[in-house]
């Protein structure tokens, strides 16, 4: 099979990432015939991007003009050269109507698959905006399978399931008396919408308040960072809690992953989480929010592969982190994670998952017609007085470039942004999906 994958490159880091580079190397092992293309501007940068993850080989994707016609005519370009048999198309939206432009032209024959990895509204609308000429989802979380459908209009036959997979050695229990100092790890983005990662300083004052020594490890980067150094300020000094920054795999599995008790996750929404695999696969127990997509997933069991509390409850929080003083429960929890994991989610079984997945989106019926690609916004005065192709044809040859502010101006990754309303509605919908008959706010 001839597959080609579109894939932002201004992120370095994070559980796509990760994925991405865990994936590629497996499908090429099998056969697969796998090429990578990656933006190249200036957000986006093929050079770092190749340097982090040189099994992927990727190829640059060149956008001259900095407009949306110029991604779309970039993307189409593309696609006429290779005529790949699948393309998979990893948050970069102008896939969909480049596709649909190459396909009218007869220059591309293949099939082109989402790949779907938050559970967030624009993702949705890119569904309803562009499934017409989307051949399948894969998704890697089974709420978002049941999302693609209910809320992005896409046929069920034709939205599959995937997971992420990760190493998994053999199972040792972490060392350290956990009654004497309990010792935590919270891994991801630094961030409050999803992470909800201000929810940790009110967490370690209450099992401050329940006598239990703790010793916590942040490992990650964001925007909160300088907040939550603040809150978090007599702890540093104390060194009852280290806040690393950014920790790339090498160092997460020579420093966290197997030497702490546990992984706390405080998340609103995840599709994995990658951390809670790698965690449980090191040994550790988690510690979790019942976060909306853990339910259909059905891997995070109460008391069986993990702790759970409710999202946003630190007191609840405190007293399941709490119990995991108990040896015996703690090796329990851990035996039960590194099953789970070794089962469901290790590399070879996430990389059968992904193989049967590509293989099923081949046998679907082709999309019954090629409809026109959807026309997008004029991109300066040249569009609106000549046409958006004309206006692209006089600003590359006059060599004229859009200079972007953010890596997802200059490529984005969804056709739009969603308000913090749109979100919340979606959410509070999943939430009463994926965990039926508990309160939702």
């Amino acid at each position: 099979m001839k597959l080609l994958v579109l894939a932002p490159s201004a992120y370095l880091l994070g559980g796509v990432q990760d994925w991405l580079a865990n994936l590629v190397p497996g499908l090429r092992a099998g056969g697969m015939e796998v090429t990578v293309a990656v933006p190249d501007g200036d957000h986006h940068r093929h050079g770092p991007y190749a340097r982090a993850y040189p099994a992927l080989a990727a190829q640059p994707l060149a956008n001259p003009s900095g407009s949306a016609e110029g991604r779309i005519r970039a993307i189409a370009a593309l696609l006429g050269r290779l005529d790949p048999q699948l393309v998979l198309g990893v948050n970069l939206v102008d896939l969909y109507p480049a596709a649909q432009r190459a396909r009218r032209r007869g220059s591309f024959h293949g099939r082109v698959v989402m790949t779907l990895h938050a559970l967030q509204a624009e993702y949705f609308d890119d569904l309803q905006r562009h499934g017409a000429g989307i051949d399948a989802v894969i998704a890697t979380n089974r709420l978002a399978c049941r999302l693609a459908s209910d809320r992005g209009g896409m046929e069920p036959t034709r939205v599959l399931y995937a997971p992420y997979g990760v190493p998994v050695p053999p199972w040792q229990c972490p060392a350290g008396d956990p009654a004497a100092t309990l010792k935590l790890a919270w891994v991801g983005r630094l961030e409050q919408a999803q992470k909800r990662v201000h929810d940790l300083p009110p967490l370690l004052a209450e099992l401050e308040a329940l006598g239990i020594a703790v010793q916590l490890s942040i490992a990650g980067d964001g925007e909160e960072r300088p907040a939550l150094e603040r809150s978090l300020a007599p702890r540093i000094a104390a060194g009852t809690v280290r806040l690393l920054g950014h920790v790339d795999q090498q160092r997460l599995a020579a420093e966290i992953y197997g030497h702490h008790h546990a992984l706390v996750i405080t998340s609103a929404w995840e599709t994995g989480p990658i951390v809670a695999w790698q965690a449980m696969a090191s040994g550790m127990a988690v510690v979790s929010s019942r976060y909306v997509g853990s339910g259909l997933e059905g891997a995070l069991e109460h008391d069986a592969t993990a702790l759970l509390f409710p999202c946003g409850d630190v007191a609840a929080a405190a007293a399941q982190l709490a119990r995991l003083r108990q040896g015996a429960l703690l090796q329990r929890l851990s035996r039960a994670g590194h099953a789970l994991v070794a089962g469901r989610y290790s590399g070879s079984a996430s990389l059968a998952a992904w193989r049967r997945a590509l293989t099923q989106v081949m046998e679907l019926p082709r999309l019954p017609e090629i409809l026109p690609e959807p026309d997008p916004a004029p991109a300066g005065r040249l569009d609106r007085w000549l046409g958006r192709r004309r206006g692209e044809d006089l600003r590359q040859l006059l060599g004229q470039r859009f200079r972007h502010s953010s890596a997802g101006s200059e490529w984005p990754h969804s056709g739009g942004e969603a308000d913090g309303a749109a979100e919340e509605a979606l959410l509070a919908t999943a939430g009463r999906v994926d965990h039926p008959g508990a309160p939702h706010g």
